[in-house]
């Protein structure tokens, strides 16, 4: 198989059906559309398809809340613009006005975003969606056996500008400047990445996104290769004293992976599902209960995989909204 085929075969994953969960949500995403008997969810755009969670949340509440069939995603250019979307509860275009009742953001951009006005305007969070880890990866034959090992070496970092770049030079320069200076740094996405790693061309690649088996036995099965993971837990500490406590401890656990023999300690992010105060108590209790009911829709749903620290590690920069304390009071 060439580069171009593989390329291909990758881009058609979820239309073979092999990441049914994430990869056909962009089929449905949008931009400028308008309708009424449903709920607004707005996701920044980012590389790594964090928006196309949103897509499979309003598949959800479309199907399983009766008061919203008709909620659709809008996704939008900038993440640092949800939160104000989201305030406003509504914006207008060339196209006229839509609401906005529901956002779909990290942890790290609602940091940013809040960090200096401590102001949560009258938001609640509703439920925290399957996270995102940090994973750095090399082939399993490979002599890189830690972060360290990197200095020197060539590895991708993510497309310019995506989210997987940010967090891994953030880590490199929390961890040790000098690792990050050395590298070879290339730019490439998920599929690009593996290819360039079978072909050592690169020697690891970062991906920051859920656990997502499926995805990548896909495509290390079609190029014939086995890959591991490398622990960064070292760096997660530094990571949290110099950019924030939305950077967690995260674990990614063995055979979450077929091939990942050992567990792995990886940084981590918050997926969070925010409303305003006003939005009903009894709709945020039903798109609570449903996503709840429907993990399964999500890569990384299943809490088996990973888990993601919780208690005083866990960045939690909203109140739950009455519904949702509806809900956890009746589990």
């Amino acid at each position: 198989m060439n580069r171009r085929e593989f390329l291909a075969t990758a881009s058609g994953v979820a239309a073979a059906g092999c990441v049914p969960r994430v990869c056909l949500a962009h089929l449905g995403a949008h931009e400028g559309r308008f309708a009424t008997g449903g709920l607004t969810l707005i996701s920044g755009y980012c590389a790594e398809g964090h928006h196309l969670v949103g897509q499979a949340v309003v598949d959800v509440i479309s199907q399983h809340v009766s008061t919203a069939r008709r909620s659709q995603l809008t996704v939008i250019a900038s993440s640092a613009d949800t939160l104000r979307l989201l305030r406003a509860g509504h914006t207008d275009t060339p196209y006229g006005r839509f609401s906005v009742d529901l956002a779909l953001v990290e942890g790290d951009e609602v940091y940013t975003a809040l960090k200096g006005t401590g102001s949560q305007d009258g938001l609640r969070l509703l439920t925290l969606l399957p996270a995102q880890y940090l994973h750095i990866v090399t082939l399993g034959e490979s002599p890189i056996r830690s972060v360290g090992g990197l200095k020197g070496k060539t590895v991708s970092v993510g497309p310019a500008r995506s989210r997987s770049e940010k967090l891994t030079l953030r880590l490199l320069e929390a961890l040790d400047p000098s690792i990050g200076t050395s590298l070879q740094r290339a730019a490439l996405g998920l599929s690009e990445s593996m290819w360039a790693l079978a072909e050592k061309k690169i020697d690891a690649f970062a991906w920051h996104g859920p656990v997502s088996p499926e995805l990548f036995e896909h495509l290390a099965g079609l190029l014939k290769i086995r890959i591991t993971l490398l622990s960064h837990e070292e760096g997660v500490a530094k990571l949290r004293e110099k950019y924030g406590t939305a950077y967690s401890p995260a674990l990614i656990r063995q055979g979450a992976y077929p091939w990942l023999e050992k567990e792995v300690r990886v940084a981590g992010t918050q997926n969070l599902l925010i409303s305003r105060l006003d939005l009903p108590v009894q709709l945020a209790y039903e798109i609570v209960k449903a996503l709840d009911s429907h993990r399964d829709a999500f890569a990384g749903g299943d809490r088996r995989l990973s888990d993601i620290s919780a208690a005083a590690q866990t960045y939690m920069p909203f109140p739950a909204h009455p519904g949702a304390l509806k809900f956890r009071n009746e589990m």
